[in-house]
């Protein structure tokens, strides 16, 4: 070889390496800057997963202060509680237990008229008899302010922070009884979803003590929490902070001055960008090693399909996911182009994943929105339509039993009047059963735990023997044993029976009978017109000016309790049939169907 052909080929030799060099240079940056770019994509999915994350939290600790704020007032404002003795309140409160929401772990009736102030009544009764200092010292800021004269008989109040509760954290609730010295104190457990990948959760008060830590990592939260974070959150927004390894993310609670603070480390929170990020230098990896060797085997001119190659892994770089790296080269540089274009993939589905992941939390935090919507509509329908009337009803029949007492007393026959007193009393008892069944079915996640068998004929007489029917007639054309809790079962059919009085008149005629897979309630007034059909399972539709827009809202909700489905045939011509399907298995045979189960309709 001349020395001008050596010159020569050590030319081409040194223009494929320093071509090569170029390339592995780009390769270098393009890993670098696809980890920076899925590193900074995977944390702003990161921030947004733990900031829903804290407002699912903040939203369940709102809802459960809510709730234990208007369990309280309702137990302190209870006629039992308000105009009974000691006996009667425990016996009350005995009575009342069995109905209370889970998170209520105890209530005290506290006698405030001498101090040491005494716990009088209780559900617990190793409480019972005992004062409030040698009970809980916590309670007495609690009870001081309930006892105040400036406060309002419908205040409540509650501890500081939380205490210890039978290996939890609860906090105490407090509502003055009106026109006594005395005080109901409701001890409350406090839930909050375990999620995951949050290592600890606090929550603190406008002086920013800590309210409550949710776990053993919650005491850490508030040396990491920052002013500003609170002070931002305390203004309704939702924010991150990152203290060391830890992403904090900060929410306010609804209807309090509080802010929970979740934590969780970076790592857990993006384990997808480490898996990204070993995978990019991987393949880095490879595709430094691909020029490598195409550095000693080819000796040929490469600058233009490396150039190309250049420029393309630049414009990635640039964060370009939509760079084309097909070739119909083969060899080392045609590796080189499907190992880039892997990256690619793997960067698109590495992203796609966070992007998923981020539209998941929003879905789950507007499903529980929408759900903390429908439960503050029907609390508000409940305590405002029906709780306070009722109260207003127990007064007058008390007030009319005195009556009866005194005229007894002065040897006029009441007999007959205090039937009529024993039957209002009854239907009272009746009505507050029914509301806290109905509180009991809208708890988040309720579902039928046990069953047993009933006969449809025989709950339905029952319930229909409930029910002022009037000259109404209920026929039963078919029955069969079903797995079912006999009490909602009862309060469906009841709610039904009274739905059909209430709409036809005294002389509707009720058919219960049974299908495939279920059974039906039908009766023989106008039927329900086809543009209400979708609404008239929603809580608040009535179309009567006294009803309450809760009965058919019920039957819908012990349906899906027990993992039934209710619907309105909209077939029947003879009046309104309402439907429970999937009550039997598919196999099992009934007397009847319907003209849409038979498959009789064209829709």
């Amino acid at each position: 070889m001349t020395e001008t052909g050596a010159d020569g080929g050590q030319e081409r030799v040194s223009r494929v390496v320093t071509g090569l060099g170029v390339a592995a240079l780009l390769v270098l940056a393009c890993g670098i800057g696809g980890y920076v770019y899925v590193q900074d994509a995977a944390g702003a999915a990161a921030s947004a997963d733990l900031r829903s994350t804290a407002t699912i939290q903040a939203d369940s600790v709102g809802n459960w202060q809510s709730q234990l704020s208007a369990q309280t007032r309702l137990l302190s404002a209870a006629s039992p509680v308000e105009n009974g003795d000691e006996e009667r309140i425990k016996r009350y409160l005995s009575a009342t237990s069995e109905r209370l929401p889970g998170t209520v772990v105890a209530v005290h009736y506290v006698d405030t008229r001498d101090r040491p102030h005494v716990v009088t009544a209780s559900t617990d009764d190793s409480v019972s008899g005992r004062t409030v200092a040698g009970v809980e010292s916590d309670w007495e800021p609690v009870l001081q302010r309930a006892m105040a004269p400036e406060t309002n008989d419908t205040a409540v109040f509650h501890t500081a922070s939380s205490h210890d509760r039978d290996g939890g954290r609860g906090m105490t609730f407090g509502s003055p009884v009106p026109g006594r010295d005395g005080v109901v104190l409701v001890v409350g457990s406090i839930p909050l979803p375990g999620t995951r990948p949050v290592s600890g959760t606090a929550v603190f008060d406008a002086e920013r003590e800590v309210v409550f830590a949710a776990d053993a990592d919650g005491n850490s939260v508030g040396d990491d929490a920052t002013d500003a974070g609170l002070t931002q959150a305390r203004d309704g927004r939702v924010t991150t902070t990152g203290a060391g390894g830890r992403l904090l993310a900060y929410a306010p609670v609804p209807g309090t001055s509080w802010v929970l603070v979740s934590a969780a480390e970076r790592s857990s929170l993006a384990p997808t960008a480490a898996r990204a990020g070993h995978a990019l230098w991987l393949l880095t990896a490879l595709s430094l090693l691909s020029l490598g060797v195409l550095a000693v085997v080819y000796r040929r001119q490469t600058t233009e399909p490396l150039d190309r190659l250049r420029r393309r892994v630049r414009a990635m770089g640039d964060g370009d996911l939509n760079v084309d790296f097909s070739t119909d080269r083969e060899g080392e540089v045609g590796a080189l182009y499907d190992a880039l274009a892997d990256v690619q993939t793997e960067l698109r589905a590495q992203i796609r994943e966070a992007r998923e992941a981020e539209e998941v939390a929003e879905q789950s935090k507007q499903q529980l929105q929408r759900q903390n919507q429908r439960l503050d509509e029907f609390a508000s329908t409940l305590s405002h339509d029906l709780r306070n009337p009722l109260t207003v009803a127990r007064g007058h029949v008390e007030l009319l039993s005195t009556r009866l007492s005194d005229a007894e007393s002065a040897g006029v026959d009441t007999a007959d009047h205090w039937t009529h007193v024993e039957k209002l009393e009854g239907s009272h008892d009746r009505i507050e059963s029914i509301i806290d069944d109905v509180l009991t079915l809208t708890r988040e996640g309720e579902s039928v735990d046990e069953t047993e068998q009933v006969s449809l004929e025989d709950a339905a007489q029952e319930a229909w023997a409930n029910v002022d029917s009037g000259d109404a007639t209920i026929e039963i054309t078919g029955s069969r044993p079903i797995e079912a809790d006999r009490d909602r079962l009862l309060r469906a059919f009841e709610n039904l029976f009274r739905n059909a009085v209430d709409h036809v008149g005294d002389d509707v005629t009720v058919e219960l009978g049974t299908l495939r897979d279920g059974f039906y309630v039908a009766d023989d007034g106008p039927g329900i017109p086809f543009e209400e059909v979708d609404d008239i399972f929603e809580y608040g539709h009535t179309t009567s000016d006294d009803g309450t827009g809760l009965g058919l809202s019920i039957v819908r909700t012990i349906a899906e309790a027990h993992g039934w489905r209710l619907y309105v045939d909209t077939t029947y011509e003879d009046g309104a049939m309402f439907v429970f399907a999937d009550v039997f298995d598919r196999g099992t045979a009934a007397s009847e169907a319907t003209a849409i189960e038979r498959g009789e309709t064209d829709d």
